[in-house]
């Protein structure tokens, strides 16, 4: 045993401590508000509110990086339904979390952003870490504060959470004055009371008449779809949307959280923009119609009702016949007692209707499988016939399915057809911020969202493992049930020789530069995180993926994190890539310099930008290419000579 120091003396609390202090009135304002985890990287100005939430036990989940806790927060919030907690230092902390609270924002995800702050008293002076993180954020999150006084903390946690949580859902930010929090612990708090509502206020029950009038609309219509989004998974109306879909017959569609909200292997399903351009009706449901869907032009939507809890998902420029402003779960209990009630049947030409949905949605899955098939010899591995194995593999291993993280950016995009959702929240990705390295941050947060009890499958790009890999420490730290399965095609943008010709030629550089947009080929991530404790495969040919997958699942049942890395083909083309988007974008590169596939592609999605085309001939309808296996012809620079 040590022998005494001056300083081995017992005092009365409080005498040679802080105590109370101000930190203390975080874990009691954080636990009303039903909070158990925060996700984040702690720092000096952070101790005080850090060190009591995690003595009172709120579960701190110790990132690598700041916005991997932000997407860990995310992904937690969409798994659990309860708000997600993430915290950051003043200063790096503040900036680092930026990408992954904006990712929030745009997906309407209900996160709690704790921020550290620097003294006010030296503000514009360059002190340590200065920082103004509630200007940072004001821009786009729903809430951002620099509260400066102790005695309202517990107001403003309340408001915060219960702004973040109440439609639409999206990010608050608390900034805390460094000040106030290592000042005296208040006397009196303001502004707040205990108990006060236990649960968040929601948006009135529907107007019956509006109901009504939607009913009819709908029962006078052969061609109805529903078209279901985010709202029925926060709201919990799985159960009231099978039933009123079964019951009114009509073909429903899932879209991000709403995937899963009625099962992709149900007859009523559909997928396909044929059904939704062939409707009569396009019923919205608690759905954001944003640019993946080209804000519903992809649809041609002819007559819409649209029912949502908050006008932000209340489309003005879709044509509209009746809109409903309410939470899913009345509504949806209202109409299914109306049609009970009036014995509503649909009309006679709904099963006409229903057929043609089946046999289409019967061909769409026929045609993914030969499609798979056609690249089942294909080496390296052909990313089409990579996610039937993937999916196949998950259906044999667990009968309700995992969780599916999306952020590769071409792998995802080929993956996610393949995908026949069986619960809401069950495939998560990046939304409408559309970037790269979320999927770390995200599974870490869907496995601990739902209590380990499902497999995670976190569909990684290479360009993404570079942004956010590390934090799979943290997940093996955790013993999460995760398989991060790496798409190794080299580089940011699988198929960048489409557009620039090989080695990326268009842009003349020397033989001996190191080329932009590619990585050090073949790099070993199974290796680097094998390293550290990972199960860890390294796949190359079809052959091998199976049982690479089953083995990786095997090992993160017994919690050890898994990795494979998979090298596949480097030609399939990304679908957004081939699109007008992308063709607008590329637009200046040079007609005669660039390659077939580039002058192909524009022929295709802008010729009306271009007018000079009907000179040379050049039609739209006569372009031909598959961009799944593009052809070396197509990929070279240059005009053949005749």
């Amino acid at each position: 045993m040590a022998k005494k120091s001056v300083v081995d003396v017992k005092a009365q609390p409080g005498e040679l401590e802080s105590s109370p202090h101000p930190g203390m009135l975080f874990p009691e304002a954080l636990k009303a508000e039903g909070v158990e985890t925060f996700f984040g990287i702690w720092g000096g100005h952070m101790w005080p509110f850090v060190d009591p939430m995690i003595k009172a036990g709120i579960k701190h989940v110790t990132m690598r990086h700041e916005q991997s806790g932000g997407y860990a927060a995310e992904a937690y919030a969409r798994v659990s339904g309860k708000i997600g907690v993430c915290a950051g230092t003043v200063g790096p902390g503040s900036t680092n979390l930026v990408g992954a609270v904006h990712e929030a924002h745009l997906s309407d995800t209900p996160i709690l952003v704790l921020l550290a702050g620097h003294e006010a008293n030296d503000d514009g002076v360059t002190t340590l870490q200065e920082c103004y993180a509630e200007k940072i954020y004001e821009s786009f999150v729903k809430l951002s504060k620099r509260v400066l006084d102790a005695r309202t903390y517990k107001y403003w946690f309340r408001k915060a959470v219960r702004t973040a949580m109440n439609p639409p859902r999206g990010p608050a930010v608390l900034e805390f004055e460094l000040n106030a929090l290592v000042g005296p612990h208040p006397a009196e708090i303001s502004f707040y009371r205990d108990n006060w509502l236990d649960e968040p206020m929601r948006p009135s029950y529907p107007d019956p008449k509006a109901v009504e009038r939607a009913l009819q609309v709908i029962y006078a219509c052969d061609k109805p779809v529903l078209y279901v989004g985010d709202c029925v998974m926060w709201e919990g109306a799985e159960a009231e949307l099978r039933e009123f879909a079964r019951l009114a017959q009509i073909p429903t569609m899932g879209r991000r959280g709403g995937r899963g909200a009625f099962p992709e292997d149900d007859p009523l399903i559909w997928k396909s923009a044929d059904i939704g351009q062939g409707a009569d009706l396009f019923i919205i449901l608690g759905a954001r119609m944003d640019f993946f869907d080209f804000f519903g032009n992809r649809f041609a939507i002819k007559k819409a009702i649209q029912i949502a809890d908050c006008d932000q998902y209340l489309h003005p420029w879709i044509p509209t016949a009746v809109a409903v402003k309410a939470d899913m779960k009345p509504t949806l209990k209202l109409m299914i007692d109306y049609i009970k009630k009036n014995n509503l049947t649909p009309p006679a030409g709904r099963a006409a209707w229903l057929e043609k949905v089946k046999e289409t949605e019967k061909a769409r899955v026929a045609y993914h499988e030969k499609r798979a098939l056609q690249f089942k010899d294909v080496s390296p591995t052909h990313p089409a016939y990579l996610s039937k194995v993937i999916v196949d593999t998950v259906a044999d291993l667990y009968k309700d399915g995992c969780y599916y993280i999306a952020d590769a950016f071409t792998g995802s995009n080929i993956l996610s057809p393949f995908i026949n959702a069986k619960f809401t929240g069950q495939v998560l990705d990046s939304g409408p911020h559309a970037g790269v390295g979320h999927g770390i941050g995200q599974a870490i947060g869907a496995s601990i969202g739902c209590n380990k009890k499902k497999m995670v499958f976190a569909m990684m790009g290479d360009a993404g493992m570079g942004l956010s890999g590390m934090d799979i420490e943290t997940a093996i730290r955790h013993k999460l049930p995760i398989v991060y399965f790496v798409n190794n095609n080299d580089g940011w943008i699988g198929g960048s020789d489409a557009q620039y010709g090989p080695n990326l030629g268009w842009y003349g550089l020397p033989k001996d530069e190191v080329l932009p947009h590619y990585f050090i080929p073949d790099q070993r991530y199974d290796l680097m995180f094998g390293a550290i404790g990972c199960h860890a495969e390294f796949v190359t040919e079809p052959t091998q993926m199976r049982a690479a997958l089953e083995r990786s699942f095997k090992a993160a049942e017994q919690g050890k994190t898994a990795v494979i890395n998979a090298k596949v083909n480097k030609v399939p083309i990304q679908a957004i890539l081939d699109s007008p988007i992308c063709a607008l974008m590329w637009k200046h590169l040079p007609w005669n310099e660039t390659t077939r596939y580039m002058r192909k592609m524009r022929a295709k999605f802008i010729p009306g930008m271009f007018p000079a085309l009907g000179k040379y001939g050049i039609k739209p309808e006569d372009i031909k290419y598959d961009r799944w296996m593009i052809t070396d012809e197509d990929f070279e620079l240059g005009i053949p000579e005749d």
